[in-house]
């Protein structure tokens, strides 16, 4: 493929390569990334694009002013130089002509375009999303200030012309920063949001949703990863960092259940919207910050089967994987698009007692030198075992079955003292009643191990309540009664 700014706008930098030299780039890339680092994992072979042109389903242009005319295009590599682009292709089709009737009406209606040096002027930047399957188009104009001359000009042209363009946001950033967008997005025309096909399910997404890139290619890593899950139908799923619920909505028809965790408030409502217009009962959602999450959930033991994780290009945290651990899952699955912060986290998890044999490549990214992978993680075998025979009765070398009562007698585990019980003698010692979240809260205090409540994920939705003084003097009463402290 030929490309007139490829080398000016480095949005590209393996579009001189043939697709097969390419893939294997990226997978040399990452094998020798875990080779450095020590870590004995198989790269199975990349998984490949059919699509390497015109994939890219959220795209968002600068603009500039070139011999008087407004031209739109990337940005040069490591600058906010804009590179004028007629057809990038990595573009769909589709979205190439929108922008370029967008800069033809901006041109003729003297629209000012934002100037980052002198922090004058109105327009920063075009983002477009375009959902594949349903062909749904979503345009947002980020502006410095509110006040947009001719923008009900400007949207009727494009409706008219456009009929896919669904909806169309104006959202107002006026700090001097180099994030696209700040602030919730104010609608212009439509509703808002778009909906794609993936998967078979539909998603509903906003301005501010992710969404992975390639949308063919994402079908497969979400087919992989529920290969390599292999739910039976009874597993407890959590999703973390799960975003408009996309990974966790695919899996919920081989597991009993999904729990998704997000900190974008936003998306969390999508998320349910998603399982709700996919007839999804099985799944529920947390706003809540998937770090902070993993820290609850080991306070209040909350066990699930599987742990899901597709973290941001930083990775997650330490944090998030001790607690993760502490969790037992008997499966982890880590979807990364960075191997550089997958490998760094990988050395925690090993450390910690879970290790994966081989890790996965999916090129969502082709022409560029970014991959995604993928890997599957469980608990650590033993290196080794030692067997040993005991022989019991009476004589030489014999362990004498008295002797073992005596034993077991002596060391007998005290019998489990319940939320229950103690509920019972605060009601009957003290003649009012106490919640669990209070026991749990006192036991903590006490630094002692906790059980789940009936009610643990909805706990984990809201502050912890601290008892008042009296049910905690009550609480601590019947732990001394039952001889825990």
């Amino acid at each position: 493929m030929k490309c007139n700014v490829s080398k000016l706008c480095g949005g590209c930098p393996y579009l001189a390569l043939p697709y097969e030299t390419q893939l294997q780039a990226k997978q040399k890339q990452v094998e020798e990334l875990l080779k450095a680092n020590h870590l004995k994992i198989k790269v199975n072979p990349i998984i490949g694009a059919q699509k390497i042109k015109g994939y890219r389903n959220k795209v968002i242009v600068g603009f500039a002013k070139h011999k008087g005319k407004i031209v739109s295009g990337l940005y040069a590599a490591h600058s906010h130089r804009v590179i004028a682009t007629r057809h990038c292709l990595m573009h769909p089709e589709l979205i190439n002509r929108i922008i370029q009737r967008i800069t033809e009406y901006l041109d003729s209606m003297k629209i000012e375009l934002y100037n980052e040096r002198t922090g004058t002027g109105l327009l920063r930047h075009v983002l477009i999303r375009y959902a594949q399957n349903t062909k749904e188009v979503m345009v947002v104009f980020v502006t410095a200030r509110p006040q947009f001359p001719s923008r009900r000009n400007l949207v009727n042209l494009l409706v008219k012309e456009f009929p896919e363009i669904k909806t169309i946001l104006q959202s107002v950033n006026a700090r001097q920063t180099s994030v696209v967008m700040e602030n919730e997005a104010f609608i212009l025309y439509g509703e808002g949001v778009i909906t794609d096909e993936l998967c078979g399910l539909d998603f509903t997404m906003t301005a501010n949703s992710f969404y992975q890139i390639h949308h063919d290619q994402c079908e497969r890593l979400y087919q992989l990863a529920k290969k390599k899950l292999h739910l039976s139908g009874r597993e407890k799923v959590l999703d973390t960092y799960c975003g408009i619920g996309t990974i966790g909505l695919t899996l919920a028809d081989q597991c009993k259940k999904v729990t998704g965790v997000e900190i974008n408030a936003d998306s969390i409502v999508l998320a349910k919207e998603n399982a709700k217009q996919n007839h999804i009962r099985n799944a529920e959602f947390v706003s809540m910050d998937s770090t902070k999450f993993m820290m609850e959930a080991k306070r209040f033991h909350h066990a699930f089967d599987v742990i899901v994780l597709d973290p941001p290009r930083a990775g997650t945290t330490k944090t998030f994987i001790e607690s993760a651990c502490s969790l037992h899952p008997k499966k982890i699955l880590y979807i990364s698009c960075d191997p550089r912060t997958l490998v760094r986290d990988l050395k925690t998890f090993f450390r910690l007692g879970y290790q994966s044999k081989t890790l996965d490549l999916v090129d969502m990214f082709p022409n560029t030198d970014h991959v995604e992978t993928i890997v599957l993680l469980s608990h650590k075998s033993p290196d080794s075992v030692i067997n040993a025979t005991v022989e019991f009765g009476e004589g030489e070398g014999k362990v004498p079955l008295n002797k073992i009562a005596e034993r077991t007698k002596k060391y007998q585990p005290k019998p489990k003292i319940t939320y229950q019980m103690i509920q019972e003698y605060v009601e009957k010692n003290y003649g009012f009643k106490v919640h669990t979240a209070y026991i749990a809260e006192v036991k903590r205090s006490l630094g002692l191990t906790t059980y789940d409540a009936p009610n643990a994920i909805e706990e984990l939705k809201h502050p912890r309540k601290h008892p008042p003084k009296e049910k905690a003097e009550a609480i601590t009463e019947a732990l001394k009664y039952y001889e825990v402290i």
